[in-house]
């Protein structure tokens, strides 16, 4: 896929990369689509493969709720729950920004999601060179982190104590994120250290009905 290349230098760079990431920022980003969907107020997303079943339906439940809302999702899209949180998001209003663990030029987007990318709902965003064509642990972690350092706030479904999502966890925290969790016992560990503890119905009043998308000035 073709997209916009732009250096860490450029105005159009997003500043919380450089705020967040620091020398770790990306050297340059490549995307495709509109960048306008960041205007609104942003969530990060991640589903962890090992979610117990009852959190499954809890996290479904919430996304279903938060499709309707005037927000952007932004997620790697990559496990089996986050694959299907972009399928219920794109039957609803919410943006979406679908960073890669590998380079822009390498991903082919799934027919399926072509229409949300012609209605301008779709940004895909990589934070690799031409070169990364393959995901790779490493860069899926690194991916994680672009995604929530360009999100308002984060929503983490599950975090198993001492995890690698727990400590993901405890990172934007550190970063004064806004992390939000199931309000399940198994999330004890990070809603002790500080994660917001919300239910499904909960999106209703966290963030507010849909608006109207700016109409975009610059495709990216």
């Amino acid at each position: 896929m073709d997209g916009l290349v732009i250096a860490r230098d450029e105005a159009l760079y997003p500043a919380r990369l450089h705020a967040l990431l620091g020398v770790d920022a990306p050297p340059c980003i490549a995307v495709a689509g509109s960048m306008t969907i960041l205007a609104q107020h942003s969530v990060s997303l991640f589903c962890s493969i090992r979610c117990p079943g009852a959190m499954i339906l809890q996290t479904y439940d919430f996304v279903s709720r938060l499709r309707h809302h005037a927000v952007t999702v932004i997620s790697g899209f990559h496990s089996p729950m986050e694959k299907e949180c972009l399928r219920t998001v794109m039957t609803g209003s919410a943006g979406v920004l679908w960073c890669l663990a590998k380079s822009l030029t390498s991903f082919a987007l799934p027919r399926e999601f072509q229409p949300l990318f012609d209605a301008q709902r779709l940004a895909i965003l990589s934070p690799f060179p031409e070169s990364v064509t393959r995901i790779t642990d490493e860069t899926a972690r690194y991916r994680n982190l672009v995604a929530a350092a360009l999100a308002d706030d984060a929503f983490l479904s599950y975090a198993a104590p001492a995890s690698h999502t727990e400590k993901f966890c405890h990172q934007l925290m550190a970063w004064d994120k806004t992390v939000f969790t199931l309000d399940a016992p198994e999330n004890e560990g990070i809603i002790a250290r500080g994660a917001h503890a919300i239910r499904p119905g909960d999106a209703a009043t966290l963030w507010h009905k849909p608006a109207e998308i700016s109409e975009p000035d610059a495709l990216l």
